[in-house]
């Protein structure tokens, strides 16, 4: 399974994880179905929240993006959203959300240069687990993701 580290504004990352945001839209391609998408929410939060599982992922130009995500009933994308893609020579992806989840703690950015990671990505990046820094990052998601309040 492809494990994703997705960086996301704090508000598309609680509309996601409240289920009312349906579809996560991207600039490039490449994320597959059924990928473990973890997120990185971005400043003020800086830390790790949640994740959620990649459903349908629709990658081509922006009108058929647009299209695809336009008829889906209740998708929860913005006009903000459209505006992160718009204009991109390159394909954009429509990554459809399944079974968000918030993690009972959060990893913070401090702990992730803890264990080697210097930066979050400026969009996305695939988490490796034979890249040593990669493991250590999802230790420290799995830890968050299944701790015990």
């Amino acid at each position: 399974m492809s494990i994703v580290l997705l960086s996301i504004k704090p508000r598309f990352a609680e509309e996601i994880l409240s289920g009312n945001k349906r579809f996560e839209l991207r600039a490039g391609s490449g994320i597959p179905s059924g990928a473990r998408v973890v997120l990185y929410v971005s400043s003020p939060v800086k830390a790790i929240i949640g994740e959620f599982t990649a459903g349908r992922v629709f990658t081509g130009s922006y009108d058929y993006v647009v299209k695809v995500v336009s008829r889906t009933p209740c998708s929860g994308v913005s006009e903000e959203d459209y505006g992160y893609i718009r204009g991109r020579k390159r394909k954009v992806m429509a990554i459809e959300v399944l079974n968000p989840m918030r993690y009972c703690k959060y990893v913070s950015l401090g702990e992730l240069r803890l264990v080697g990671l210097k930066n979050p990505p400026r969009s996305y990046q695939f988490l490796h687990p034979e890249n040593p820094v990669h493991m250590a990052v999802l230790e420290l998601v799995d830890r968050a993701r299944e701790c015990r309040l």
